[in-house]
């Protein structure tokens, strides 16, 4: 997915020239060049942390899928992951997931590094609300069903005016 790949260089970038997550780069082509493909709002809540979920073979969610979840990981951490429109189940559309880095904790969990952005604050409240709960999802891509854990949010930003 083109889309990952730049969004992994992104991060590589940042990480490499010590520019922060939270900086505003607006005369960035290559920024604004993501920013579009995505249909980022002008606009954004963020939040980012860490979560948990659990790969099954079928929807009962009674066996692990250990080649499901270990392919998940492998891609991540080798291509990155955006995901517009991230669980449109749980918070209708808009919601932009970027996932960065992924580490098998347990037999059946892997745990997840995120950052994720909506136009729409009340999304981000959802997801970082320790109550919210996900249905079993399947991923046609790792042919495994899914149960995503709460989202631990460590991090949350809101938009900040600027005076031009």
């Amino acid at each position: 997915m083109k889309s990952s790949f730049v969004l992994g260089a992104l991060s590589l970038l940042a990480a490499s020239t010590g520019v922060s997550a939270t900086m505003t780069v607006p005369n960035s082509l290559f920024l604004k060049s993501i920013a579009e493909s995505v249909s980022l709002p002008m606009f954004t809540w963020s939040a980012n942390g860490t979560h948990t979920a659990k790969g099954y073979t079928s929807k009962a969610g009674d066996k692990t899928s250990v080649e499901g979840m270990k392919e998940d990981c492998d891609n991540i951490n080798l291509n990155k992951k955006i995901s517009v429109d991230f669980r449109s189940d749980v918070f209708g559309p808009g919601l932009i997931g970027y996932f960065y880095k992924c580490e098998k904790i347990r037999d059946d969990t892997n745990l997840y590094w995120f950052t994720i952005s909506s136009g729409n604050p009340s999304q981000i409240d959802k997801m970082c609300d320790p109550n919210t709960n996900y249905p079993i999802v399947f991923d046609s891509q790792h042919n495994t069903w899914w149960i995503d854990e709460p989202f631990d949010c460590t991090q949350r930003t809101s938009p900040v005016a600027h005076s031009q």
